[in-house]
């Protein structure tokens, strides 16, 4: 540690001791944007600092640190997050400060935490840099101008801060962080996970992305930026492979085309795929482009199916049909590019018949296309800040009163989630669903274990029929599943606060 810099210390949360998450931190290495050279930049990932108490106390005592940051999304992060900036304020005065989408969606909840002085709503590059420089320089944020943006204790007013052009922000300065323990091995070579847009034009109302308070607003790297920034990832750590997290890659079909046309031009030596894509943009494009997008190095595509009933499409805002989906299934057979599809369930006035639809819809697209990942049905969580979270709320929720009640939040929580237009019977089927359509895909791209893929692929024929039929009684798969995840995967990695 440069002895003569203020540093900025930065936390990313675990959720599950099981999970094998190394996915990039992108939203907090980018803090360190502006801060840096002026600051040092420091980072401890829970995921894989398992002392990060004893390195937090090391560095609090310097005496140097001007503050600590964490982020959270809505679930078991929030206890990662919390048992840091609580170790933080048990061992120093130091100005915490949270951040996220959970924060920024309910940041005067947030704020009433104890360890947290200070949450930044909406992006932080350039929020975070000014408040940092002002901290520095013995000023407080209380009653600055310029904090519009930041909720202190007894602040109620905010707007949600955001990064207009995002070829005027420089990229994060990746050589000040341990990239090599985010890259991970795969079929494809050395993975990385980038970001070349950010937001999403469209409402879902399941998604953060219908809150009324967020500017439904696409913003994105230029296409020719975006592969400069990839090539260099690629040249400088070895990386084989990139998988492209944007919320919604296609939504500017001219600047997808720019990205295919200099891949043509300059074809690399690196893959990528893309997660997330909307079946509406997807329909924009040919046969053709498929096929030369496969090319230039796509191999798989995750897509929002959500549901095969029209009906629930139309009720959570998914500008879509049915026809769109099985289009964009053929062409991408025909181009060779995976599709990765997920589903859900639980949607407020769904019926056994929408489910069926689903199923169906499923069991079609596979058929057609014997490559495809259908994904699973997944139960809906209302989280906080999306148009069915207001819903939920016009409908009876109480919402978690604290913070720290949020960590149960969670689909490993789901029969304890007080949704009172929903029974525990029928809370039980739709997790049965979930677990029963999670057999049903023995090549699920989130597990890729053989001691799940080869008892599931000897189950398909009962598993196919319990599916068709919506029939899980009897079956004891479902509550293993679950009782496998809770026991072993959803246990939470040890925090300063639990070990007394």
């Amino acid at each position: 540690m440069n002895s003569d810099r203020k540093v900025v210390l930065l936390f990313n949360p675990a959720t599950w001791r099981g999970v094998g998450d190394a996915t990039a931190p992108w939203g907090l290495m980018a803090l360190a944007t502006y801060l840096h050279p002026d600051f040092e930049v420091l980072l401890l990932d829970h995921r894989f600092d398992a002392h990060w108490p004893q390195e937090t106390r090391r560095l609090l005592s310097t005496g140097r640190v001007v503050a600590a940051a964490a982020t959270a999304m809505t679930g078991l992060q929030i206890r990662s997050s919390l048992s840091f900036l609580r170790w933080v304020k048990r061992h120093s005065d130091v100005p915490t400060f949270f951040g996220g989408m959970h924060a920024s969606m309910l940041p005067v909840q947030t704020v009433g935490e104890p360890s947290i002085d200070f949450v930044v709503v909406g992006e932080g590059e350039t929020v975070f840099n000014a408040a940092i420089r002002r901290l520095a320089d013995g000023k407080p944020l209380e009653g600055w101008g310029g904090s519009d943006a930041i909720v202190w204790k007894g602040k109620s007013d905010y707007r949600f801060a955001v990064e207009n052009d995002l070829d005027a922000l420089p990229f994060p300065p990746v050589e000040l962080f341990p990239l090599e323990r985010y890259i991970t091995a795969t079929r494809y070579g050395r993975m990385l996970s980038v970001l070349t847009s950010r937001g999403c034009p469209h409402g879902c109302h399941f998604c953060i992305h219908s809150n009324p308070k967020l500017p439904r607003k696409w913003r994105a790297v230029d296409a020719h930026r975006a592969l400069q920034w990839m090539d260099h990832l690629h040249q400088k750590y070895r990386v084989d492979h990139f998988h492209i997290q944007d919320d919604n890659f296609f939504v500017n079909t001219h600047r997808v085309q720019a990205l295919v046309d200099e891949l043509l031009e300059t074809p690399r030596k690196y893959t990528f795929t893309i997660g997330g894509a909307h079946i509406q943009h997807l329909r924009r494009f040919d046969e053709a482009f498929f096929l030369t997008l496969k090319k230039v190095g796509c191999t798989r595509l995750l897509i929002g199916a959500e549901s095969g009933s029209q009906a629930i499409l139309d009720r959570i805002g998914k500008h879509q049909t049915m026809e769109d989906v099985r289009v964009v299934n053929r062409h991408l057979l025909a181009s060779g590019i995976r599709p990765i599809y997920s589903f859900v369930c639980g949607i407020p006035d769904e019926t056994d018949e929408d489910l069926k639809a689903s199923v169906s819809l499923m069991k079609e697209l596979r058929q057609e296309n014997r490559e495809v990942d259908v994904g699973t049905i997944k139960p809906l969580i209302f989280y906080p800040g999306t148009s069915f979270y207001q819903w939920a709320l016009d409908h009876g929720y109480k919402p978690p009163m604290s913070l720290e009640g949020w960590t149960h939040v969670s689909w490993d929580h789901y029969l304890e989630l007080p949704y009172p237009w929903l029974s525990q019977e029928r809370k039980k089927f739709l997790l049965d669903l979930y677990y029963t359509s999670l057999l049903w895909n023995p090549e699920y791209h989130w597990v890729n274990s053989p001691l799940f893929t080869w008892p599931a692929r000897a189950l398909m024929p009962l598993t196919d029929w319990r599916m068709r039929h919506l029939e899980f009684r009897g079956s004891l798969l479902p509550s293993l599943l679950r009782l496998v995840q809770h026991k072993a995967l959803s246990r939470p990695v040890d925090t300063p606060e639990l070990k007394g």
